[in-house]
């Protein structure tokens, strides 16, 4: 079982090793959490949150996409950089550089090659690890950072990932921005250690620490509480007992989220234009564009179609089928669950469909794991800071 205290007792060990190297604790120290779904990056580093599509493909010299006003305002610096990510990441400890497209830059230039990350091993990835660099890379404030970095696996594959995580997820890299306002700015960055936490975890310790390892919530650390944190491709149930996390049965992933419903969209999008000449055939990768740019609107003969009534209708079935899975995972403990706390941007987007009494949806649900992971970490650092500096 994990626990709150364990977690700390083993981070703070961490964190007593790296002493004698004053760089540790002065400013070019970077504390992150990351949740790299299988949908999308999220990162919080508390001055920064970034998050871009999941998505990547092997980038190329540009001709024609570099015509025209191809950096057109997309609010912020960062926002702009976001959606132009053409980079070359480079291993400093292996020397292997690839030049990428990422995230909605990625999806526009070569849509046909332009993937998702499906290993559930993202820690031997290159591609995912890839991606996450990146994530870290814009979040720094400058050139050299050295970084503590809290992420999560799926509860499903904590058992049998978290060690190799953290033995894999660290080493130098360079981050080289070919367009966007960071053009032809290089990044270092150097992962000092990774610490890798069951995915739900990360919200349970948003919703019951502050900043400084202070309870915010007494009554999340007694009797039962479940989160629900809803993905991509896979949605995590985490059951807690007076702050401790309950193996399985009881804490256990569901293989089924918003590609799920994404399926169920293109199957009867295809039935749709069955009558016509060419029928639509798209995918995840597709839908996921046209829900979270075009607002539902599938472009179509001179026209277009609203997608939005079927998506409505998967996502109850969707919040349906988990409330089920719960229910029947949690039935002997059903009537004395007090709090179910619902994370993810699809746990948004499903909270109205999931049955279960005394849910709650967490505020700026989508980072509700990065920003767990990050306040953990933070913490301990603040504790050994105060500790070598009381007059602080």
């Amino acid at each position: 079982m994990v626990t709150i205290s364990s977690l700390m007792k083993y981070v703070r060990i961490l964190l007593e090793s790296w002493r004698g190297g004053t760089s540790v604790l002065d400013s070019d120290i970077l504390i992150a959490g990351a949740d790299p779904g299988f949908g999308a990056i999220k990162l919080d580093t508390r001055d920064a949150k970034i998050l871009f599509p999941a998505v990547i493909c092997k980038g190329n010299e540009r001709i024609f996409s570099t015509l025209g006003n191809v950096l057109m305002d997309k609010g912020t610096d960062i926002e702009t950089q976001i959606s132009s990510l053409d980079v070359i990441v480079k291993n400093n400890s292996t020397g292997v550089e690839n030049h990428y497209f990422m995230g909605s830059l990625a999806e526009s230039l070569n849509p046909n090659e332009a993937h998702y990350c499906w290993d559930e091993d993202k820690s031997s990835d290159e591609e995912a690890t890839s991606l996450l660099v990146v994530a870290l890379a814009l979040a720094q404030q400058t050139p050299k950072v050295n970084i503590y970095l809290g992420t999560g696996v799926p509860v499903k594959y904590y058992s049998n990932l978290k060690e190799k995580y953290e033995a894999e997820l660290k080493g130098s890299f360079s981050v080289k921005f070919l367009s966007g306002p960071l053009e032809g700015v290089t990044r270092h960055l150097n992962i000092l250690r990774s610490r890798v936490l069951p995915q739900s975890y990360g919200v349970f310790i948003k919703e019951t620490l502050d900043e400084y390892g202070l309870p915010t919530d007494e009554k999340l650390f007694n009797g039962y509480v479940v989160v629900i944190d809803a993905g991509f491709r896979t949605t995590d149930i985490a059951t807690f007992y007076d702050g401790v996390m309950l193996d399985p049965p009881n804490s256990f992933s569901i293989e089924k989220g918003l590609k799920w419903a994404y399926t169920g969209v293109a199957e009867k999008l295809k039935e749709m234009t069955s009558n016509h000449a060419n029928p639509i055939e798209t995918d995840d990768k597709e839908l996921d564009k046209i829900f979270r740019v075009n607002e539902g609107q599938y472009p179509w003969n001179n026209g277009s179609l609203n997608l939005n009534p079927i998506m409505q209708t998967m996502l109850s079935h969707l919040g349906a089928d988990i409330t089920r899975e719960v229910k029947k995972a949690l039935k002997p403990m059903l009537g004395k669950i007090h709090t179910v706390l619902v994370a993810g941007n699809v746990g948004e987007k499903i909270f109205e469909h999931i049955q279960l009494e005394n849910k709650r949806l967490i505020e700026n649900p989508q980072f509700g794991n990065a920003t767990g992971f990050r306040i953990m970490a933070s913490t301990l650092i603040n504790s050994i800071t105060k500790k070598e500096n009381p007059t602080v």
